[in-house]
Protein backbone atom coordinates (compact mmCIF):
# COMPACT_ATOMS: atom_id res chain seq x y z
CA UNK A 1 0.00 0.00 0.00
CA UNK A 2 1.59 3.18 -1.01
CA UNK A 3 2.78 5.34 1.95
CA UNK A 4 1.48 9.07 2.02
CA UNK A 5 3.41 10.06 4.71
CA UNK A 6 6.39 8.89 3.86
CA UNK A 7 6.02 10.78 0.40
CA UNK A 8 4.96 13.72 1.85
CA UNK A 9 8.35 13.50 4.42
CA UNK A 10 10.27 12.65 1.53
CA UNK A 11 9.83 15.49 -1.10
CA UNK A 12 10.07 17.68 2.27
CA UNK A 13 14.05 16.70 2.64
CA UNK A 14 14.76 17.07 -1.05
CA UNK A 15 13.28 16.66 -4.87
CA UNK A 16 16.05 15.25 -7.13
CA UNK A 17 16.99 17.72 -9.97
CA UNK A 18 16.34 15.33 -12.69
CA UNK A 19 14.31 15.37 -15.56
CA UNK A 20 11.51 13.41 -14.21
CA UNK A 21 11.87 14.08 -10.64
CA UNK A 22 8.88 12.07 -9.80
CA UNK A 23 9.60 8.94 -11.70
CA UNK A 24 12.90 9.40 -9.02
CA UNK A 25 11.08 9.61 -6.34
CA UNK A 26 8.48 6.69 -7.20
CA UNK A 27 11.59 4.14 -7.34
CA UNK A 28 12.79 5.01 -4.30
CA UNK A 29 9.18 4.08 -2.63
CA UNK A 30 8.74 1.02 -4.83
CA UNK A 31 5.80 3.20 -6.58
CA UNK A 32 5.47 4.55 -9.84
CA UNK A 33 5.42 8.21 -10.77
CA UNK A 34 1.52 8.42 -11.88
CA UNK A 35 1.29 7.46 -8.03
CA UNK A 36 3.20 10.04 -6.80
CA UNK A 37 1.94 12.96 -8.98
CA UNK A 38 -1.75 11.61 -8.25
CA UNK A 39 -1.15 11.77 -4.40
CA UNK A 40 1.06 15.17 -4.69
CA UNK A 41 -1.69 16.53 -6.98
CA UNK A 42 -4.37 15.12 -3.94
CA UNK A 43 -2.21 17.07 -0.79
CA UNK A 44 -2.32 20.10 -3.43
CA UNK A 45 -6.06 20.09 -3.69
CA UNK A 46 -6.04 19.66 -0.05
CA UNK A 47 -4.12 22.17 0.92
CA UNK A 48 -1.63 20.42 2.29
CA UNK A 49 1.14 21.11 -0.30
CA UNK A 50 2.14 24.47 -0.91
CA UNK A 51 4.74 24.36 -2.99
CA UNK A 52 7.86 22.41 -4.38
CA UNK A 53 10.67 25.08 -5.95
CA UNK A 54 14.19 26.32 -4.93
CA UNK A 55 15.20 28.09 -1.55
CA UNK A 56 17.84 30.64 -1.99
CA UNK A 57 20.25 32.28 -0.31
CA UNK A 58 19.20 35.78 -0.96
CA UNK A 59 23.21 37.12 0.13
CA UNK A 60 24.31 34.38 -2.52
CA UNK A 61 22.85 35.94 -4.87
CA UNK A 62 23.68 39.76 -4.31
CA UNK A 63 20.49 40.29 -2.52
CA UNK A 64 19.91 41.75 1.34
CA UNK A 65 17.26 39.96 3.32
CA UNK A 66 15.99 41.13 6.56
CA UNK A 67 12.74 40.60 8.84
CA UNK A 68 10.38 43.96 8.83
CA UNK A 69 8.33 45.14 11.44
CA UNK A 70 5.44 47.67 11.35
CA UNK A 71 2.94 49.12 14.47
CA UNK A 72 -0.18 49.99 11.72
CA UNK A 73 -3.51 51.18 13.38
CA UNK A 74 -5.73 48.85 13.07
CA UNK A 75 -8.33 50.99 11.08
CA UNK A 76 -5.17 51.35 8.22
CA UNK A 77 -3.98 47.66 8.31
CA UNK A 78 -6.02 46.97 5.08
CA UNK A 79 -4.16 49.72 3.42
CA UNK A 80 -1.44 48.71 4.56
CA UNK A 81 -1.18 45.03 3.16
CA UNK A 82 -2.55 46.34 -0.49
CA UNK A 83 1.14 48.21 -0.17
CA UNK A 84 2.96 45.77 0.86
CA UNK A 85 1.71 42.36 -0.61
CA UNK A 86 2.68 43.37 -4.35
CA UNK A 87 6.21 43.75 -3.62
CA UNK A 88 8.40 40.62 -5.30
CA UNK A 89 10.93 40.70 -2.43
CA UNK A 90 8.12 39.93 0.07
CA UNK A 91 7.88 36.63 0.56
CA UNK A 92 6.33 36.50 4.08
CA UNK A 93 3.34 38.45 5.18
CA UNK A 94 1.80 38.45 8.87
CA UNK A 95 -1.06 39.91 10.79
CA UNK A 96 0.06 39.22 14.60
CA UNK A 97 -1.02 40.26 17.84
CA UNK A 98 1.03 42.84 19.86
CA UNK A 99 2.71 46.21 19.71
CA UNK A 100 4.40 45.56 16.45
CA UNK A 101 1.77 43.74 14.48
CA UNK A 102 2.64 43.77 10.82
CA UNK A 103 5.81 41.17 10.39
CA UNK A 104 7.11 40.32 6.90
CA UNK A 105 10.15 39.60 4.94
CA UNK A 106 11.83 42.01 2.33
CA UNK A 107 14.37 41.35 0.04
CA UNK A 108 16.31 43.81 -2.49
CA UNK A 109 19.06 43.80 -4.60
CA UNK A 110 22.52 44.70 -3.00
CA UNK A 111 22.14 48.30 -4.72
CA UNK A 112 19.12 49.85 -3.21
CA UNK A 113 19.26 51.06 0.13
CA UNK A 114 17.37 49.08 2.88
CA UNK A 115 16.55 51.41 5.07
CA UNK A 116 15.41 53.96 3.10
CA UNK A 117 13.40 52.02 0.79
CA UNK A 118 11.42 50.67 3.97
CA UNK A 119 11.16 53.85 5.58
CA UNK A 120 9.30 55.08 2.26
CA UNK A 121 7.32 52.04 2.67
CA UNK A 122 6.00 52.41 6.42
CA UNK A 123 5.05 56.16 5.29
CA UNK A 124 2.70 54.31 2.15
CA UNK A 125 1.66 51.42 4.73
CA UNK A 126 0.70 54.49 7.41
CA UNK A 127 2.98 52.43 9.89
CA UNK A 128 3.02 54.76 13.11
CA UNK A 129 6.72 52.86 14.09
CA UNK A 130 9.02 50.21 12.24
CA UNK A 131 11.98 48.16 12.95
CA UNK A 132 14.16 46.23 10.49
CA UNK A 133 15.30 43.40 11.57
CA UNK A 134 18.80 41.68 10.57
CA UNK A 135 20.06 38.29 11.71
CA UNK A 136 23.54 38.36 12.46
CA UNK A 137 23.50 34.55 13.79
CA UNK A 138 21.23 31.62 11.99
CA UNK A 139 20.36 28.22 14.23
CA UNK A 140 17.59 26.74 12.43
CA UNK A 141 15.93 27.28 9.58
CA UNK A 142 13.21 25.61 7.16
CA UNK A 143 11.93 23.20 9.41
CA UNK A 144 9.64 20.40 8.17
CA UNK A 145 6.00 19.46 9.03
CA UNK A 146 4.76 15.77 8.96
CA UNK A 147 1.16 14.84 10.36
CA UNK A 148 2.72 12.54 12.48
CA UNK A 149 3.11 15.72 15.17
CA UNK A 150 6.31 15.93 14.13
CA UNK A 151 8.63 19.31 13.29
CA UNK A 152 12.18 18.36 12.60
CA UNK A 153 15.01 20.10 10.79
CA UNK A 154 15.90 18.54 7.46
CA UNK A 155 19.79 19.00 8.21
CA UNK A 156 21.03 20.24 4.37
CA UNK A 157 24.55 19.87 3.56
CA UNK A 158 26.43 22.40 1.63
CA UNK A 159 28.82 20.34 -0.24
CA UNK A 160 31.39 22.99 -1.57
CA UNK A 161 30.32 25.88 0.92
CA UNK A 162 33.93 28.09 -0.36
CA UNK A 163 33.06 27.28 -4.19
CA UNK A 164 32.35 30.59 -5.72
CA UNK A 165 29.62 31.04 -8.37
CA UNK A 166 29.72 34.16 -10.97
CA UNK A 167 25.61 35.15 -11.08
CA UNK A 168 25.93 34.93 -15.01
CA UNK A 169 22.84 34.75 -17.11
CA UNK A 170 22.85 30.95 -17.16
CA UNK A 171 22.74 31.50 -13.18
CA UNK A 172 20.11 33.67 -13.46
CA UNK A 173 17.78 32.23 -16.17
CA UNK A 174 18.63 28.60 -14.03
CA UNK A 175 16.79 30.15 -11.00
CA UNK A 176 14.41 31.83 -13.00
CA UNK A 177 13.20 28.39 -13.18
CA UNK A 178 14.01 26.71 -10.20
CA UNK A 179 12.49 29.07 -8.52
CA UNK A 180 8.80 28.30 -9.94
CA UNK A 181 6.57 26.29 -8.11
CA UNK A 182 7.49 22.95 -9.65
CA UNK A 183 4.28 21.41 -11.77
CA UNK A 184 2.89 17.98 -11.42
CA UNK A 185 3.46 16.58 -14.82
CA UNK A 186 5.91 13.39 -15.37
CA UNK A 187 9.12 16.14 -17.78
CA UNK A 188 8.29 18.55 -14.77
CA UNK A 189 11.29 21.50 -15.28
CA UNK A 190 10.67 20.70 -19.28
CA UNK A 191 7.22 22.49 -18.73
CA UNK A 192 8.55 25.18 -16.86
CA UNK A 193 10.69 25.92 -19.42
CA UNK A 194 8.20 25.86 -22.13
CA UNK A 195 5.49 27.76 -20.30
CA UNK A 196 7.20 30.82 -19.10
CA UNK A 197 9.63 30.85 -22.14
CA UNK A 198 12.41 30.97 -20.19
CA UNK A 199 15.76 30.99 -22.78
CA UNK A 200 17.44 28.06 -21.35
CA UNK A 201 18.22 24.40 -22.07
CA UNK A 202 16.51 21.77 -19.71
CA UNK A 203 20.07 19.86 -19.32
CA UNK A 204 21.28 23.15 -18.35
CA UNK A 205 19.05 24.43 -15.53
CA UNK A 206 19.38 20.57 -13.82
CA UNK A 207 23.29 21.29 -14.00
CA UNK A 208 23.63 24.64 -12.96
CA UNK A 209 21.07 23.87 -10.17
CA UNK A 210 23.13 20.85 -8.81
CA UNK A 211 26.17 23.25 -8.84
CA UNK A 212 24.08 26.12 -6.95
CA UNK A 213 22.79 23.33 -4.16
CA UNK A 214 26.72 22.10 -3.94
CA UNK A 215 27.61 25.64 -3.18
CA UNK A 216 25.01 26.58 -0.80
CA UNK A 217 23.83 29.21 -2.92
CA UNK A 218 20.46 26.94 -3.12
CA UNK A 219 19.50 25.93 0.16
CA UNK A 220 17.23 23.20 -1.00
CA UNK A 221 15.28 22.06 -3.46
CA UNK A 222 11.93 20.41 -1.93
CA UNK A 223 8.55 20.89 -1.15
CA UNK A 224 6.97 23.16 1.65
CA UNK A 225 3.37 22.23 3.78
CA UNK A 226 1.01 24.27 5.21
CA UNK A 227 1.33 24.12 8.82
CA UNK A 228 -2.04 24.49 9.51
CA UNK A 229 -3.13 21.59 6.82
CA UNK A 230 -1.32 18.87 9.33
CA UNK A 231 -2.62 20.05 12.15
CA UNK A 232 -0.15 23.14 13.54
CA UNK A 233 -2.66 25.57 13.82
CA UNK A 234 -0.97 27.92 16.24
CA UNK A 235 2.06 29.78 16.47
CA UNK A 236 4.11 32.64 17.57
CA UNK A 237 6.69 35.22 16.78
CA UNK A 238 8.44 35.07 20.40
CA UNK A 239 11.45 37.37 21.03
CA UNK A 240 14.28 36.55 24.14
CA UNK A 241 15.87 39.52 26.18
CA UNK A 242 19.81 37.82 26.49
CA UNK A 243 23.26 38.96 27.29
CA UNK A 244 26.30 37.84 26.01
CA UNK A 245 26.94 35.52 28.38
CA UNK A 246 23.86 33.92 28.67
CA UNK A 247 23.23 34.28 24.63
CA UNK A 248 25.01 30.56 23.78
CA UNK A 249 23.58 28.58 26.38
CA UNK A 250 19.99 29.66 25.04
CA UNK A 251 20.75 29.31 21.41
CA UNK A 252 21.79 25.88 22.32
CA UNK A 253 19.32 25.04 24.43
CA UNK A 254 16.50 26.40 22.10
CA UNK A 255 18.22 24.38 18.81
CA UNK A 256 17.40 21.28 20.03
CA UNK A 257 13.40 22.18 21.15
CA UNK A 258 11.17 20.49 18.50
CA UNK A 259 8.70 23.23 18.23
CA UNK A 260 10.52 25.87 17.46
CA UNK A 261 10.59 25.70 13.43
CA UNK A 262 13.70 29.08 12.99
CA UNK A 263 15.75 30.25 15.39
CA UNK A 264 17.72 33.63 15.11
CA UNK A 265 19.97 36.51 16.40
CA UNK A 266 19.01 39.17 14.75
CA UNK A 267 20.40 43.33 15.49
CA UNK A 268 17.42 45.63 15.12
CA UNK A 269 17.35 49.47 13.68
CA UNK A 270 16.04 52.06 13.66
CA UNK A 271 14.36 51.79 16.90
CA UNK A 272 15.58 50.41 20.98
CA UNK A 273 14.77 46.83 20.56
CA UNK A 274 15.55 44.54 23.85
CA UNK A 275 15.15 40.70 22.36
CA UNK A 276 17.88 39.94 20.27
CA UNK A 277 16.93 35.78 20.11
CA UNK A 278 14.08 34.77 17.71
CA UNK A 279 11.94 31.73 17.86
CA UNK A 280 9.29 31.04 16.04
CA UNK A 281 7.26 28.89 17.77
CA UNK A 282 4.20 26.07 16.63
CA UNK A 283 1.91 24.00 18.24
CA UNK A 284 -1.49 22.14 17.81
CA UNK A 285 -3.54 24.29 19.50
CA UNK A 286 -3.74 27.88 21.22
CA UNK A 287 -3.56 26.38 24.88
CA UNK A 288 -0.47 24.03 23.64
CA UNK A 289 1.46 27.17 22.05
CA UNK A 290 0.87 29.04 25.53
CA UNK A 291 2.32 25.62 27.44
CA UNK A 292 5.27 25.51 25.18
CA UNK A 293 5.96 29.21 25.64
CA UNK A 294 5.79 28.86 29.44
CA UNK A 295 8.40 25.51 29.49
CA UNK A 296 10.94 27.59 27.28
CA UNK A 297 10.65 30.62 29.37
CA UNK A 298 11.10 28.02 32.18
CA UNK A 299 14.28 27.45 30.03
CA UNK A 300 15.05 30.70 29.41
CA UNK A 301 14.66 32.00 32.62
CA UNK A 302 15.02 35.45 30.99
CA UNK A 303 12.29 38.06 30.03
CA UNK A 304 10.46 37.85 26.81
CA UNK A 305 7.33 39.12 24.23
CA UNK A 306 5.37 36.57 22.34
CA UNK A 307 3.72 37.65 19.37
CA UNK A 308 1.00 35.31 17.85
CA UNK A 309 -0.09 34.70 14.10
CA UNK A 310 -3.33 36.26 14.18
CA UNK A 311 -3.68 36.00 9.68
CA UNK A 312 -1.26 35.36 6.83
CA UNK A 313 -1.96 37.63 4.55
CA UNK A 314 1.06 36.67 2.09
CA UNK A 315 3.49 33.42 1.98
CA UNK A 316 5.56 32.47 -0.89
CA UNK A 317 9.07 32.38 -2.33
CA UNK A 318 10.71 35.60 -3.79
CA UNK A 319 11.06 35.81 -7.07
CA UNK A 320 14.39 36.79 -8.29
CA UNK A 321 15.88 38.57 -11.23
CA UNK A 322 12.07 38.95 -11.89
CA UNK A 323 12.85 42.20 -13.39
Amino acid sequence: MFDTKQLLKTVQIQVPLVSRPFSAIAFNLHSTEDEVIETLASLKQQGILRSIAGIFNAKKLSYQSNLVAFVVPHNNIEEAVRVINPLPGVSHNYLRDGDYNIWFTLALPQEENFSDYVEELAKQAGALRYNIFKATTMVKLSARFDPDDVISDPQFTVKNPDESITIDNTVKQAIRVLQQDLPLVAEAFGAIVTEKKIPIDVDKVLATGEKLLAAGVMRSYRAVVRHHAVGFVANAMTVWKADNDRLSDLLREFSTEPSISHLYVREAFPNPWEYPVFAMVHAKSQEELSAIIQKLHSIAKVDYRSYRSLQEFKKERVKYFEH
